[in-house]
């Protein structure tokens, strides 16, 4: 459905004027809360960074005197004081000058904590040297090291929770940023649908020839009419899903400006590709990006391979028998399952898994082939006839993987990575997805704690490129701990 321009000068005037109903009169006090927030939380951000650096070299000033050293000469509690007040609003200001006042754009935990300390240790040594000017003696050498350590401990502890109260309060004030999607073809569909709950997705701005499918959300207009659209839905934010070759009229109403504050995302070409890491250079007045198709892995990774994996067999033994026991008592054949696996760089291996099928499993897999629920070269069917009674119990809750835990030892697979594949499915392979194969594979990874069987295998291979251009020792712990519940729940476990 389009709207005529008529419609939009009548739903402008109903957005910017007087409310004449509940939508229009929501937007409106949104608007003026989105624009009264920004500057409230700096105010708030800025009063208590100097009570908390004030506060903390006051209690360090108090636990000074209250420890007497006669080697110093005593300095009075109204001079600690005056010197705490001087280093709070030096560290409050040096703190701005760190970008850490932007809430709507927050700065990770570890630069935090670098700004922050660089700011109260500057704050501190230029308060030392105009004290020193002004005549003030020397201070204790406790004071300092106390003072500071609280300030930065304080200050931490704050800031991480300053961004989560003013996240909430976002969120109350305005639920959702009403966002518009440029472009109605598929790609710009599939964006729509990702950004739908988190985001209040508010239609689509496209010619009507160019698209692709119906639209599974309204068409509020041509690209032309694009500054008007966003004046009528109250837009905040602006996705770009036009091809390269269709963005020019694009870049033109943008080079206008628009009358309300909107950020604009596009997708680069390279986005598929893109790791989260990367540089951006400038020569000859362009803008080059730069980064490596694969992040180096550190040999930390293997040496935490093996001592997790040593403990952890150590520690499961135990279990490790009595599944080792009621796979022979419940069927007849062998405890291990060996099958041929494609390693890393396309290296075979065998991989070691608790049978938890019938002795003639392979052979019956054609006759199931029609019945197949997983996508692409993978082949999943729940309630498969050829696997045991323990073999249900065991792949239900993944204990039949555990034995992987020896490929580990080996070094044929990591605790963490791709899953490694069968031959079959690896001949079946587009070209892109061989970079899968590029990684040692792993016992858990990125599609095991999405979802596992649940996940189409487009999305799998995905998936698991992302954490090989991705890869961080921090990653493989994130991992390996959304890997504990979503074993418990079992989802996509068949």
């Amino acid at each position: 459905m389009t709207m005529s321009t008529a419609d939009l000068r009548a739903d402008e005037r109903i957005w910017s004027g007087v409310p004449t109903d509940e939508r229009g009169g929501r937007t409106i006090r949104l608007d003026r809360a989105e624009h009264l927030l920004p500057p409230l939380s700096v105010a708030c951000l800025l009063a208590m960074d100097v009570l908390l650096v004030f506060g903390a070299f006051v209690v360090a000033a108090w636990v000074r005197l209250s420890v007497p050293d006669a080697s110093t000469v005593s300095l009075g509690f109204d001079q600690y004081a005056r010197m705490a007040v001087m280093v709070a609003a030096l560290a409050s200001v040096l703190t701005a000058t760190h970008g850490l006042f932007d809430m709507q754009r927050p700065r990770a935990w570890a630069i935090r904590l670098r700004a922050i300390t660089s700011a109260i240790s500057t704050a501190l040594v230029v308060g030392i040297a105009l004290g020193y000017f002004l005549g003030d003696q020397a201070f204790s050498r406790l004071w300092f090291a106390s003072g500071w350590l609280l300030a930065v401990v304080s200050m931490v502890i704050w800031r991480s929770v300053a961004q989560r109260l003013y996240a909430a309060a976002r969120d109350a004030l305005a639920p959702a940023n009403r966002v518009l999607i440029v472009g109605a073809n598929r790609l710009g569909q599939e964006l729509a649908d990702e950004l739908q709950g988190r985001y209040q997705v508010v239609g689509y701005v496209d010619n009507g020839s160019d698209l692709d499918r119906h639209p599974n959300l309204p068409l509020l207009g041509p690209i032309a009419q694009l500054e008007q659209v966003v004046q009528a839905y109250g837009v905040n934010e602006l996705v770009i899903a036009l091809p390269t070759n269709r963005r020019d009229q694009v870049a033109r109403v943008i080079d206008r400006g628009f009358h309300r504050p909107v950020t604009i995302k596009f997708l680069h070409e390279l986005s598929d590709v893109l790791p989260e890491r990367f540089d951006v250079h400038e020569h000859g007045g362009r803008r080059y990006i730069g980064f490596a198709p694969m992040a180096s892995v550190s040999w930390i990774k293997r040496a935490t391979d093996l001592v997790l994996t040593g403990i952890g067999v150590v520690l499961i033994s135990p279990l490790l028998l009595a599944l080792a026991v009621a796979i022979k008592l419940d069927s007849r054949g062998p405890v291990f399952y060996r099958q041929r696996r494609i390693g890393k760089n396309g290296r075979p291996f065998r991989m070691y898994k608790f049978r938890s099928m019938c002795q003639d499993a392979d052979r019956r897999l054609e006759a199931l082939r029609h019945k197949n629920e997983a996508s692409g070269p993978l082949f999943k069917i729940r309630d498969d006839p050829r696997t045991t009674r323990v073999g249900q119990f065991i792949r239900r809750w993944s204990l039949d993987e555990l034995p992987q835990l020896f490929n580990v030892l080996r070094g044929e697979m990591s605790l963490v990575g791709p899953r490694p594949p069968i031959p079959s499915e690896v001949a079946e392979y587009e070209d892109w997805q061989l970079g899968r194969l590029r990684a040692v594979p792993g016992l858990t990874g990125l599609w095991q704690v999405s979802g596992r069987s649940e996940v189409p295998f487009y999305d799998m291979v995905r998936l698991d490129l992302h954490y090989i251009r991705n890869w961080s020792l921090s990653l493989d712990f994130e991992i390996l701990l959304r890997t504990i519940p979503a074993v418990l729940s079992n989802r996509g476990a068949y």
